[in-house]
């Protein structure tokens, strides 16, 4: 940066600086101290101008002082709350790494799910189709049950005609063996 040759007047005096700075920067400064001496000067006329210069610098370095001191608190402030606010972005991060845990989970969660949903769909199936072969083998019982039914039928009108032609065998026989009787009778006498 250039430097920069700035005249001022502090208390009527002239000096010249040589500063980086720019020449407002310096105008004000020397207001500021200007003002300082003038105060100090119009406080006690007995002071000559370096006793005033001196308890203008002693004024200045004692704001000075007093100025590192907040600066030096609000220094540890800052830091204090910068490792405050640190605290939550540490708990923002624990968070996020346990929602991707989370989200993780959800994931391996979600698959077995539409596994189990494929699984499922697949049992639901093989469960309709047995419904349907239980049901043609239910109507193929009913139709076998009706089969035996008609059978037994058959079978019990049988048996009753059988019961029927051995009575009237049985009874065909007592008359033909009767029959045979008195024939046979005849003949011997």
């Amino acid at each position: 940066m250039a430097k920069n040759k700035i005249s001022l007047r502090i208390m009527d005096q002239e000096y010249v600086l040589v500063g980086e700075e720019e020449k407002e920067y310096y105008l004000d400064l020397a207001q500021k101290v200007d003002n300082i001496m003038r105060e100090i000067s119009k406080s006690n006329n007995r002071y000559n101008l370096n006793m005033v210069a001196v308890l203008t610098a002693l004024n200045l370095a004692d704001a000075l002082y007093k100025t590192q001191l907040e600066h030096a608190d609000v220094s540890e402030k800052l830091e204090s709350l910068q490792s405050e606010m640190q605290k939550p972005f540490e708990e923002i991060k624990n968070l996020n790494q346990e929602l991707e845990a989370v989200k993780e989970q959800y994931t391996k969660t979600q698959t077995e799910y539409t596994k189990t949903q494929i699984e499922l769909g697949k049992l639901n199936r093989e469960w309709i189709k047995t419904q349907e072969e239980m049901k043609d083998v239910s109507c193929e019982l009913d139709v076998s049950k009706q089969a035996m039914e008609e059978l037994q039928n058959k079978l019990f009108e049988n048996q009753i005609e059988l019961l029927k032609v051995k009575k009237e065998l049985d009874e065909y026989k007592s008359r033909y063996g009767n029959d045979r009787n008195k024939g046979q009778g005849y003949k011997s006498k």
